[in-house]
């Protein structure tokens, strides 16, 4: 469980050691000087406005020392990420915008014989100490994480082009290393994200050229054409501000260390719990409905984080725009399409799932239940069959709408089993999603301690953590 300790000690200090491009090896789809163009689909432009996907995996490795990681682990690491990248080429690729004529061209992912990716090696001072409090769950100054997350250049090249991946390994002499992987989100969503992550933590751990191989055994299908737009959603998409959710956004500077980040544990105990809690409250769910690990961590958090800030801004009782409240997610559409992209589709493959709901009930008694009802039935309409997009037009003008402050979002998903990202040095002593800072979004991936438990990272200022940390656990009392 989170504590609220002392976030302000001095900040862990970093230098770079040793900067690098590594490019896909092996037999791909471009031959020499040939070039590549894979169109964005409508799944993939809402999210051209928004950062990228950053995780952390950290690894104990206790007496390692950054000359001795440079000369053993560092070439295995560029190796392994060179099979990986020829299976997952797009990620060296760059981005173009449309091109003035003809008009109807479309965002495009570049990809060119001899494309290449930015790997940096760093190194902490005094790492030992700054590992194990920035790999704990206790509230952390959020920019003590920022040297550890390799930046993407946001400056376009000579052709007006966008890089779309950034690596970096810091290590943290005496006690691990930190392994920062940043992608572009028009580039893919999460779950092509940690296909490319595990295919070169597999690759890397084994030493093998067979092991540049998805552990489960699928290899990424990088066809863009399987996506089907009869709707013209894409021109619909582009016609709008990207898809970005209007909640709580901060932004930390230098003069804020007082906003922390901390990770919460829901055990399987505390879930089976919840989920009796849930169904006293509630009538029993019609069959369509699911109360889920993930339906029911997002209910309980939902409502404590209502509880914090509603003790400075308490409901009306009214049912207007002041008393209503927000929860929005995104759902992996493969599945759900008719027909179904498959499973190994690289690429966005996104829809939108909004959950409304008064605060008045989500703050009264029963609240977690009512929240779990509102969050299992907005699921379970998005439907199959090709059903899921039913709506999609109206999805960026929903989110632009929504009350800034009473939204709440989802980075991540239990779902990727990102403790399962082995490089050969063992399982991570912790993963962190990052940029929850920015969207005031709550962080969710599995439990790294037992099966059927989930994690859930937020990032709130201080006083607003030390309220949540005392209504999380409370609220997981027996009654």
């Amino acid at each position: 469980m989170a504590s609220t300790t002392d976030s302000s000690s001095i900040l862990p200090a970093f230098r770079v050691v040793e900067q690098c491009r590594v490019s896909p090896c092996g037999d791909g789809p471009l031959a020499a000087g040939e070039e590549l163009s894979l169109p964005l689909t409508f799944f993939d432009v809402p999210w051209l406005g928004r950062r990228p996907v950053e995780l952390l995996f950290f690894y104990r490795w206790p007496g390692l020392t950054t000359p001795h990681f440079a000369a053993s682990a560092l070439p295995c690491l560029r190796r392994s990420l060179a099979l990986a990248l020829h299976r997952y080429y797009p990620l060296a690729g760059r981005l173009r915008p449309p091109r003035p004529a003809p008009s109807s061209d479309k965002f495009h992912i570049c990809c060119a014989d001899g494309d290449s990716v930015s790997l940096a090696l760093a190194e902490c001072i005094d790492g030992g100490r700054h590992f194990e409090q920035l790999a704990g769950d206790d509230a952390r100054c959020v920019h003590a994480f920022r040297p550890l997350v390799p930046e993407i250049p946001m400056a376009v090249d000579d052709g007006g082009m966008l890089a779309l991946t950034a690596l970096q390994v810091t290590v943290f002499p005496g006690a691990g290393v930190c392994v920062g992987v940043s992608i572009h989100h028009a580039a893919c969503d999460g779950s092509g994200f940690m296909s490319f992550v595990r295919t070169w933590a597999s690759a890397c751990g084994s030493g093998e050229e067979a092991a540049a191989v998805p552990p489960a055994g699928e290899l990424p299908v990088i066809d863009r054409t399987l996506v089907s737009d009869p709707r013209e959603l894409y021109t619909v998409f582009c016609g709008m501000k990207p898809m970005t959710s209007p909640g709580k956004v901060h932004t930390p500077t230098d003069h804020e260390p007082a906003f922390v980040r901390s990770t919460f544990l829901l055990r399987r105990a505390h879930v089976e719990e919840l989920r009796r809690r849930a169904s006293e409250q509630m009538p029993p769910p019609p069959p369509l409905l699911r109360y889920s690990t993930f339906v029911l961590t997002c209910a309980y958090v939902w409502v404590n984080l209502l509880k914090v800030r509603g003790e400075e801004q308490p409901p009306k009782p009214d049912e207007g725009v002041g008393n209503a409240s927000y929860f929005d997610f995104v759902v992996d559409c493969r599945g759900r399409l008719s027909p179904p992209l498959p499973a190994a589709y690289f690429g966005n493959c996104l829809g939108l799932c909004f959950v409304d709901a008064r605060r008045s009930d989500l703050l009264g008694k029963g609240g977690v239940g009512c929240a779990v009802e509102a969050i299992a039935e907005s699921l379970a309409r998005m439907g199959k069959d090709g059903q899921v997009l039913q709506g999609a037009e109206e999805w960026i003008p929903k989110l632009a709408v929504r009350q800034p402050g009473r939204v709440l979002s989802v980075a991540g998903s239990p779902s990727f089993r990102v403790y399962g990202v082995d490089f050969g040095w063992g399982r991570p002593a912790k993963v962190e999603v990052m940029g929850i800072e920015r969207s005031g979004a709550v962080a969710l991936v599995e439990s790294r301690e037992e099966d059927g438990g989930i994690e859930v990272g937020l990032a709130l200022t201080a006083p607003e953590m030390s309220r949540f940390t005392s209504l999380f656990a409370a609220g997981l009392e027996d009654k």
